[in-house]
């Protein structure tokens, strides 16, 4: 009788443990995934500049235009439609959502490089070297069974270009 006790207690803990890591993996893929996307979306976006105004020496973002390219980024690299819902099959369940975006640019007012960039309700703070194009993006964490956390994970990037 001790014997079967202590086998089904191994097995449940073998169970445990490996639920445990493949909640762990599914983490840390959505999480690298997630950062992979915004920041190859966020160079995307910070090459959609106003041609006349660069060539005045002004670095001055076309903001609807960058917004779409870093949407299309995001959708290409994490898989997902074309109204942001993600392909069957694949690492994510829910739509990623911009939560926030801004840019400092030339057109600022004010704005002079280095530039203490400061958004206290979104917790981001970075010395800015140039002009910079800022999103935070949303999604909800995959869940592997009923004990994986259930909720939101939150990626910030900042995309800038250094003058010196």
């Amino acid at each position: 009788m001790n014997r079967a006790l202590l086998l089904i207690f191994i097995i449940l803990m073998f169970l445990y443990t490996t639920s445990f890591e493949a909640d762990r993996y599914v983490t840390e893929t959505t999480h690298n995934r997630l950062k992979f996307a915004i920041n190859r979306g966020a160079h995307d976006a910070a090459l959609q500049v106003k041609k006349d105004r660069l060539a005045e020496g002004d670095i001055v973002f076309e903001r609807s235009d960058s917004r779409a390219a870093f949407e299309a980024g995001m959708r290409h690299n994490l898989q997902l439609n074309s109204d942001g819902t993600p392909y069957t099959g694949t690492l994510l369940k829910d739509r990623p959502v911009v939560v926030f975006e801004d840019y400092v640019d030339d057109s600022r007012p004010g704005v002079r490089f280095p530039f203490s960039y400061v958004q206290e309700s979104e917790h981001i703070s970075k010395m800015l070297k140039g002009p910079a194009v800022i999103y935070k993006v949303k999604v909800k964490l995959p869940r592997t069974n009923a004990l994986s956390f259930n909720g939101d994970v939150y990626k910030t990037v900042i995309y800038e270009y250094p003058l010196d």
